[in-house]
């Protein structure tokens, strides 16, 4: 399993999309960090102390320069994005979706606008 570490902005929207994102439990929960857990990874989320956060317009500015891409296994891309439908985070539509072998994978923004992608392995 492999664990990322992330300060977000929008803390409460970040824990509920990474949730969903990885039908998730909560662990180790306090009001400025929280352990979100999947079968396939986790997110350890930190809140931004408010002295330091970043423009919180809507939606979030994508942050496409960021260097680092997080990705994570899903039992169905088509699922999660419509379980994503009303979160401020989202994977991008089907048509944007790529097949090499068996696996598909998805681009999508979390509510902070951190690119993350999600993957599905073939049935």
């Amino acid at each position: 399993m492999t664990t990322i570490v992330l300060w977000a902005d929008r803390f409460e929207e970040c824990r509920d999309f990474y949730m969903t994102l990885l039908s998730a439990t909560l662990s180790d929960e306090s009001a400025d960090f929280v352990n979100v857990t999947g079968a396939n990874g986790s997110v350890l989320l930190h809140r931004v102390p408010e002295e330091w956060a970043s423009d919180t317009s809507q939606p979030a500015e994508v942050r496409e320069e960021n260097p680092i891409k997080p990705v994570f296994e899903v039992a169905s891309i088509a699922q999660v994005r419509g379980a994503l439908a009303e979160s401020s985070g989202r994977l991008f539509d089907a048509t944007r979706e790529q097949t090499y072998g068996d696996t598909t994978y998805c681009d999508g923004v979390d509510p902070d606008g951190n690119v993350v992608q999600a993957f599905q392995k073939a049935k």
